[in-house]
């Protein structure tokens, strides 16, 4: 009888085990889960990047469609273009460096 009883713990705890390893490391199990979750929080916060990045660009684009001053400085500064009554200066340096950087006279 008392053997019985032995076995049938020892049966219960082998299964419990089994349970437990099973609901820990199987496939959708408890580390799967985790990793799910950190893989989500990534994206998410990818998303949260890719959407502040969208508000800018149509903020952007209304700009370049309303605004006439905000035309012209993109004009001016990204593409180098000037107003008809404004002239363009580029100044030549004729100072030229060496390999260590210092300021060599011609």
């Amino acid at each position: 009888m008392f053997f019985s009883k032995n076995i049938v713990f020892k049966g219960g705890v082998a299964i419990l085990f089994a349970l437990f390893f099973v609901t820990i490391f199987s496939h959708n199990g408890i580390l799967d889960y985790y990793h799910l979750s950190k893989e989500k929080q990534l994206i998410v916060m990818d998303i949260k990047k890719i959407e502040e990045k969208n508000l800018n660009f149509s903020r952007q684009i209304n700009r370049l469609t309303n605004d006439k001053d905000y035309i012209e400085h993109v004009a001016k500064h990204e593409f180098g273009m000037a107003a008809a009554d404004e002239y363009v200066f580029k100044t030549i340096s004729n100072r030229k460096t060496s390999v260590n950087n210092e300021i060599k006279e011609p």
